[in-house]
């Protein structure tokens, strides 16, 4: 009987060892890599997924990240402006159904209109959700344009120039 038990951990243990890297190791697909610093998105049903050197980036890491780019930043601080917003909404929004629909019993018309406020706060939290939504691709637009635009001016070499004004010739070299 311990020699039964034995043998199916160890095969419990083989087959979870074979199957487990398969499904927990896939984090991201490899032929979507993303190079440098720069942002991917990936579209799934409504919202979307944002992804940096094929790890999943949130709001906050977004924002440390965006830190350079003046535009970009503007846009994600919007949008965690809008995020919080939408959860303010959704909060107040239940509060406010779940005593709606606590209170209808006793007073009706009292829970009607809490179960219609708490209706329009979550109306109000998903309108918000969608324009984080907005601002977070306006965001990761910008950030991506302002990397690429980087990386072009780090490649366009070195400069010579020459300058005869002043006290001398003196010989400048940019990179």
């Amino acid at each position: 009987m311990i020699i039964y038990i034995q043998r199916s951990f160890l095969l419990l243990f083989v087959l979870g060892g074979l199957c487990l890297p398969r499904t927990f190791g896939q984090r991201f697909p490899q032929h979507l890599s993303s190079s440098g610093d720069s942002i991917l998105t990936l579209k799934h049903g409504v919202g979307a997924t944002y992804y940096m050197k094929g790890r999943k980036v949130n709001l906050p890491i977004m924002e440390w990240f965006m830190q350079d780019s003046p535009a970009a930043k503007k846009e994600i601080s919007a949008a965690i402006v809008a995020d919080q917003l939408s959860v303010v909404g959704y909060t107040v929004g239940s509060v406010f159904t779940i005593t709606g629909l606590l209170v209808y019993e006793p007073n009706q018309r009292l829970g009607q209109d809490l179960m219609m406020m708490g209706g329009v706060s979550l109306g109000a939290g998903i309108l918000f959700q969608i324009i984080s939504g907005k601002y977070k691709k306006r965001a990761v637009e910008r950030y991506n344009k302002s990397i690429r635009e980087d990386r072009a001016s780090l490649l366009k070499g070195i400069s010579f120039k020459l300058d005869f004004t002043g006290e001398g010739t003196q010989l400048l070299i940019g990179f």
